[in-house]
């Protein structure tokens, strides 16, 4: 991220209680190219098991509540990474979840009230974190999401923990 603004496409998967498992099955945990992770995020979600199989380059993923609660597995970030999902907006997210994808360079959005925010799939949304606010480009509507940390927007914008280490 390098801007105060981000625009993309919306990807959406607005499911509350989505947990790690259903994100990256614990059957492939040997697995870490994250090439090879890739098709397999939400393999084991109801709805949506050909998402690994998308193109969903550059696409901001609107999810529900809870979002990636459960366990620490690291493939469940690394696959939306591989997937080049810009952002992830959701009500909340499970605390674990959050620290692994900042610390990986993953942003992620926390939005009260995202499933009353109408939007389509594939809406054109702008994502003003300066301000603090979610546009659907498409229809006008706003949405306000929770003011992002500078010490989050740090890591993002350096492209995760270990690479803000590096230039520091």
């Amino acid at each position: 991220m390098s801007k105060e603004t981000i625009k993309a496409k919306a990807k959406l998967v607005i499911v509350d209680d989505v947990d790690t498992d259903q994100i990256f099955h614990q059957s492939l945990l040997t697995i870490h190219d994250p090439n090879e992770i890739k098709p397999h995020i939400f393999g084991n979600l109801e709805g949506y098991k050909s998402f690994g199989k998308e193109d969903n380059v550059g696409k901001i993923l609107l999810v529900g509540k809870n979002f990636g609660k459960g366990s620490t597995r690291q493939q469940a970030v690394t696959g939306f990474i591989a997937h080049g999902i810009t952002a992830i907006v959701g009500e909340s997210f499970g605390p674990i979840y959050y620290s692994n994808s900042v610390n990986s360079g993953l942003l992620l959005v926390e939005v009260p009230g995202i499933s009353e925010f109408k939007v389509k799939e594939d809406d054109d949304l702008e994502i003003d974190i300066t301000q603090s606010l979610i546009i659907n480009q498409n229809n006008g509507e706003t949405i306000k999401c929770v003011k992002i940390p500078q010490p989050v927007l740090d890591i993002i914008k350096a492209g995760g923990l270990l690479k803000l280490g590096e230039i520091m």
